[in-house]
């Protein structure tokens, strides 16, 4: 008989705070679906607390909800944990230590990879196949191009600055360069010859993000289709706040799941209670 799990997961980062409340239909079996999304919300780490917006998405079911915090900003998950609703909520499981992953972490200095990387690792291996790798492309502040190997290992990637973060660099190590808003690429695709120097900026900032990404995920599956045996090509997937920007001009086998980090850490905290 099958039993709906519901989970609050809540990602601190440096910048934001995201809350999502996802489903779950136990028992998993093998299945290929990641938990599905019934709310979610991001606010800047500095605002207030939407307890009463959560309460709201909690109502008039009767179903528990389990509750999961995870983050790279130890002082914003200490502030979420410090005002925590008991109220509302059962004491939230803290996911920090990646030695309870359900993943193996191929690299030089497993315990230095930021965790979204590993959370998005681990909502790969439950949507690639598993004769297929897959290579994971998030733009948030930074740009990671990630790679999760056929066997389902975390096998390591590229990072690069984000469009945020590029934007401001030009501006900050600069005399005269202005800082270019990232909502101003949201609203029209920029020019690819710029006439002036905001259109200029514009110009690098899209079209040059978009080029990296492309030829990292050339490379990294030309490597990976050089050392596979099964041939099969891998898995791309986009996530994170830039990757809607980017998915209209990639490839249409790329697949955007916008919230896969978050997707990863309640897959990871049903690891950790032990919900099959």
């Amino acid at each position: 008989m099958s039993q709906l799990l519901r989970q609050l997961v809540i990602d601190v980062g440096n910048s934001r705070i995201k809350f999502v409340l996802l489903k779950t239909e136990l028992p998993l079996g093998a299945s290929h679906q990641l938990p599905l999304v019934e709310h979610a919300l991001s606010i800047l780490v500095e605002d207030p607390l939407p307890w009463d917006q959560i309460a709201d998405w909690l109502e008039p079911t009767d179903t528990p909800c389990l509750s999961s915090v995870a983050g790279s900003n130890p002082h914003g998950i200490k502030r979420v944990l410090n005002d925590w609703p008991e109220s509302i909520l059962p004491d939230p499981l803290e996911v920090l230590n990646t030695d309870e992953f359900p993943l193996e972490i191929a690299v030089d200095e497993p315990r230095k990879v930021g965790i979204d990387r590993l959370f998005n690792a681990v909502a790969a291996n439950r949507l690639k196949s598993t004769s297929q790798a897959a290579i994971i492309v998030d733009t948030g502040t930074a740009t990671t191009i990630d790679v999760v190997s056929t066997e389902g290992c975390f096998a390591g990637g590229a990072i690069l600055p984000g469009f945020e973060l590029s934007a401001k660099s030009l501006h900050d190590y600069t005399a005269l360069l202005p800082l270019i808003p990232v909502e101003d690429l949201r609203q029209i695709e920029p020019v690819v010859l710029g006439k002036n120097t905001t259109d200029a900026i514009r110009s690098g900032l899209f079209w040059g993000q978009l080029g990296a990404v492309r030829e990292l995920i050339t490379q990294h599956t030309n490597q990976i289709l050089a050392e596979s045996t099964s041939g099969e090509t891998p898995l791309v997937l986009l996530t994170g706040g830039g990757s809607a920007l980017l998915a209209p001009h990639l490839d249409e086998s790329a697949h955007f799941e916008p919230l896969l980090s978050l997707q990863g850490l309640a897959l990871v905290a049903q690891q950790i209670r032990g919900i099959q």
